[in-house]
C-alpha cells in the first residue's frame, strides 16, 4: 500500500494550472517549481500516487487524486474541447501561460475573456491577454509552426477588427516573415511586439523593462545623450542624432519611422539599438 503524499505549495499551484489549461510540458513546470531539477522528484511522486499523469511527448495531465483535490477544495477543472486544432492551440496557450509566470505579469486565457452579454466567436485569433507590471494591457497572438499563409493573414484581419485593446504581442517562429509580409503587420496601436517563439523569446518578454533599462543606460553613458522630446526617439547625441531603445521589435515604431522618412527630405539620423538576434536586414536609409 503507498504511503500518503503530503502536496506542498508548488504541487499545489501546479494542479491549479492543470485543472484550468488541462496540460503543461515537463521542461516548463519549472516555472511553477521555481527550480532547474527538483521539480523532477515532486513530479514522480505526484505521478505515483495518481495526482497526475504522464502524457505523450513529455507532458502532463491531472490524473485522478488531483481532480478530486481540486473538486473538494473548490478550485477550477475545465473540460476542454478534445478537437485536434483546439489541443494544438491549446498546447500553445499552455506553453506560453506557463512560461510567463511571473511576479509582475499575468497572462489570462482567451476564455476568461469572453463577455456574458456577448455571443462566443471561434473565428477570434488572439489566445489570451497580457497585464505586464501593472502598467501596459497586450492583447496576445502566436503564429506557430505549422500555420499557414492562409492562418497568418487571419490573424492580421483579427487585428484590424479589434479596436479594445491598443498594445499587441505576436509570438512567432519567423520574424522576418511578419515584418516584410506583404500586408505590412502595422495598425495604428500603440504597440505591436514580435516575440521569437522559443525558449530565449519569452525569457525577453518577461525582463523586457530591465533589459531595456540597462540598454537605456548604458547608451545614456557611452554617447552622453540626453532625453528628448523629439516624439520618433529616446535619446538625443546632437541635433542631428538620435536614439531609438528597441530590444523588442515594435512594428508600430518602425512603421511611425517610416512616414517620418517618407514624408521629410531633411531628416534627423535615428540609430536604432536592439540585440543582435532581432536584426533581420540593414536600413538603407
Amino acid at each position: 500500500m503507498r504511503g500518503e503524499i503530503r502536496l506542498q505549495n508548488r504541487d499545489i499551484e501546479l494542479l491549479i494550472f492543470l485543472g484550468k489549461y488541462k496540460i503543461i510540458s515537463l521542461d516548463n513546470t519549472r516555472y511553477i517549481y521555481g527550480t532547474v531539477t527538483y521539480q523532477e522528484k515532486r513530479i514522480v511522486n505526484l505521478v505515483r500516487h495518481n495526482y497526475i499523469k504522464r502524457l505523450k511527448h513529455r507532458y502532463i495531465s491531472l490524473g485522478t487524486k488531483g481532480k478530486e483535490y481540486l473538486i473538494e477544495n473548490g478550485f477550477e477543472v475545465r473540460n476542454h474541447c478534445r478537437n485536434e486544432n483546439n489541443i494544438e492551440r491549446l498546447n500553445v496557450i499552455s506553453d506560453i501561460a506557463s512560461s510567463l509566470i511571473h511576479d509582475n505579469i499575468n497572462f489570462i486565457p482567451s476564455w476568461e475573456m469572453k463577455k456574458e452579454d456577448e455571443p462566443t466567436s471561434h473565428s477570434r485569433r488572439y489566445i489570451g491577454k497580457l497585464n505586464y507590471y501593472n502598467k501596459d494591457e497586450f492583447l496576445v497572438y502566436a503564429i506557430y509552426n505549422g500555420k499557414d499563409d492562409k492562418y497568418t493573414k487571419s490573424v492580421y484581419y483579427d487585428i484590424k477588427k479589434e479596436h479594445e485593446y491598443n498594445n499587441l504581442i505576436i509570438f512567432t517562429n519567423d520574424i522576418e516573415k511578419i515584418v516584410l509580409h506583404e500586408k505590412g503587420f502595422y495598425f495604428g496601436k500603440d504597440n505591436t511586439i514580435l516575440i521569437p517563439y522559443n525558449d530565449y523569446g519569452k525569457f525577453l518578454i518577461r525582463n523586457n523593462y530591465k533589459i531595456r533599462e540597462s540598454i537605456y543606460l548604458r547608451l545614456k553613458e557611452l554617447y552622453k545623450a540626453q532625453s528628448t522630446d523629439f516624439k520618433f526617439a529616446d535619446l538625443k547625441v546632437d541635433d542631428d542624432n538620435y536614439i531609438i531603445v528597441m530590444p523588442l521589435i515594435n512594428m508600430e515604431k518602425l512603421a511611425r519611422l517610416y512616414y517620418y522618412f517618407d514624408d521629410n527630405e531633411k531628416y534627423k539620423y535615428i540609430h536604432i539599438f536592439g540585440l543582435e538576434e532581432y536584426k533581420i536586414c540593414k536600413n538603407e536609409r
